[in-house]
């Protein structure tokens, strides 16, 4: 593999494969890096390109300049790799309600629906589906297989020496240096670094400030005996046929819990819409999750970072990456390639306010309050926020958190605010003064869910009570000194070790612990290596790690280490002779 590189790729999604096959046919040397996660967004896609979405019955965005472009698209990733994995395909729509039969009226005498909707004289198999109201055929659709689309694609970029498996942390192993990008821990430069990185760009501190919000979403493969239909099925949600007797139906929207675990809430909201129109029973095989990447404004983005342009971004595709990835792709390599302009609607810098001192997310006042990643931000460090913002998408109102290092109590209002008054948070300090700090806070802020330890953080689990124990959703760190006490009184290498481990052992799957280590202190540079290091104790299976420089590229400063206990995946209900998790249900029983 050559260590000299036109650009790097960071992340195999739809996007970042798309950028490559883009990139390999206009002759670009590239290099694809990514960290191989087995479940994805874009591996748990159906892969399906809709005409007309949602419950306004809407025409997909600019479809008929997307449409075109992903057909040549994939016809040639196809003929190139020798492999299926496009096909054209019909799908119906059943309407719900009358208003959605007078909107799809309304708009089809208006000649919005021209070249994509047909009448059949049978809409669908009233043995099989339930339609008393109708619906209508979209005979220009489609769908890609996208877990053979990313396989047979790296097969080809491997077979180029441009593809490269390995877990970057965004924060520690990228350095500019002067005209190039270069990875150290890879021994490879390159002129731009294109960060395609779905929902994980959330954690890119290059991006702070771009403005995410995620969602996740659940699918089901589903054996339902005798249904024979090949086209894809809306109603509500969609079903979709993928092998013999099996079918995919999904999807659910989460913007709240941000993981890839499969739920028995996700599974029954699909079974009961699924019921809805679906006369047949089904039995469930699989249930996959994943986190969307969505920008706020609905939107891909597509740039360079104006405060680093050897830094770039192609992401935010979300449910649509399918029907816009290659058309985008297309832009995105002229962009790289001789400065062509994007399109205004996804153009990261006319989306995203960049400045030279990021602070981390928006905090205009127009953001919207009910997002985790958007809201009003008071006077704190960026790391601090950006840490909050990774509890609060990971922690739930009614349950119990822990704050292992009270200070003044911004760490331990928040939590308190966050679980809500049928929460409890656990506050911890050494210090008698630390602990009067936060009281006063509280008592000012009228929060009544915090329980005060005048203790050690290296004395967690056993102070708190056995029955939380592996439950606890959040354990958030702020290392170093009292902020305008005496500055000598500082946390020790020692007891932090104790606390780490006891932390993470504390917590139940999903759960997140947070460290923000100061490094400017006598003993902080050494306090922040042991943190390193116990993390780097943790077994991988078990624990995700992600360290965020306060600076990207530089090794000094404030850092925020993040440690996220992994879910187990779904395997409830499981049958005897598959182990595969089975589940009947009859029309709307679910």
């Amino acid at each position: 593999m050559s260590s000299e590189f036109d650009f790097i790729i960071l992340g195999q999604g739809i996007a970042g494969t798309s950028l490559a096959w883009s990139l390999r046919w206009a002759g670009s040397r590239f290099l694809v890096v990514d960290r191989q996660e087995e479940t994805t967004s874009s591996r748990i896609a159906a892969g399906l390109v809709t005409p007309i979405t949602g419950q306004k019955l809407i025409k997909s965005w600019r479809f008929d300049e997307f449409w075109p472009a992903a057909v040549a698209f994939y016809n040639r990733v196809q003929s190139e790799t020798k492999t299926q994995l496009f096909s054209r395909r019909s799908m119906v729509r059943l309407f719900a309600n009358g208003d959605e039969t007078s909107t799809f009226q309304r708009r089809e005498m208006a000649g919005e629906y021209f070249g994509i909707v047909t009448q059949p004289n049978q809409l669908v198999d009233e043995n099989w589906f339930d339609c008393p109201l109708g619906g209508f055929e979209m005979s220009e659709g489609g769908q890609l297989d996208v877990p053979r689309y990313l396989d047979s694609s790296r097969k080809i970029f491997e077979a180029d020496g441009a593809f490269l498996a390995k877990d970057l942390d965004v924060s520690r192993e990228i350095r500019i240096d002067r005209d190039r990008v270069v990875l150290p821990t890879l021994g490879v430069r390159a002129k731009t670094l294109v960060c395609c990185q779905g929902a994980e760009a959330i954690h890119n501190p290059w991006f702070r400030e771009v403005q995410f919000k995620p969602a996740k979403g659940e699918i089901l493969t589903l054996r339902i005996p005798g249904l024979s239909e090949r086209r894809v099925v809306h109603g509500g949600i969609w079903l979709a046929p993928f092998s013999g007797e099996l079918f995919k139906a999904g999807s659910t929207y989460d913007w709240k819990t941000l993981d890839s675990v499969a739920t028995e809430k996700g599974r029954i909201e699909i079974l009961t819409k699924l019921g809805s129109f679906l006369r047949l029973p089904v039995e469930v095989v699989a249930q996959e999750a994943g986190v969307r990447p969505i920008h706020r404004n609905q939107y891909p983005i597509l740039g360079r970072l104006p405060t680093e342009p050897l830094i770039a971004c192609f992401n935010g595709l979300g449910s649509k990456g399918v029907l816009q990835a290659p058309y985008f792709a297309d832009q995105m390599t002229r962009m790289l390639i001789d400065g062509s302009q994007v399109d205004t609607t996804v153009d990261l810098n006319k989306k995203t306010k960049l400045v030279s001192k990021p602070a981390i997310f928006s905090s205009g006042d127009d953001a919207d309050a009910s997002s985790k990643f958007h809201v009003k931000r008071s006077k704190v460090s960026p790391l601090t926020v950006q840490a909050q913002d990774l509890v609060r998408a990971s922690i739930c109102e009614g349950e119990i958190a822990i704050d292992a290092t009270a200070g003044n109590g911004h760490d331990t209002q928040f939590l308190s605010e966050v679980v809500g008054e049928r929460g409890t948070i656990f506050a911890f300090d050494i210090q008698v003064k630390a602990i009067e700090n936060t009281s006063k806070r509280l008592k000012d802020a009228g929060l009544e869910n915090v329980i005060l330890n005048n203790r050690d953080h290296g004395e967690l689990t056993e102070t708190i009570p056995m029955e939380y124990h592996g439950r606890i959703s959040a354990v958030m760190f702020n290392l170093g000194y009292l902020p305008g006490a005496d500055k000598n009184v500082v946390t020790k290498s020692t007891s932090t070790r104790n606390a780490i481990l006891q932390a993470v052992s504390l917590l139940r799957p999903g759960g997140i612990v947070t460290i923000l280590a100061y490094t400017g202190h006598d003993g902080g540079e050494a306090e922040a290596r042991t943190v390193e290091e116990v993390l780097a104790s943790l077994p991988t299976q078990e624990v995700r790690i992600t360290t965020i420089e306060s600076q990207p590229g530089r090794t000094s400063g404030p850092r925020l280490f993040i440690a996220k206990r992994l879910k187990p995946v779904l395997n409830d209900n499981k049958s005897p002779e598959s182990g595969e998790p089975t589940e009947t249900t009859q029309k709307g029983s679910p």
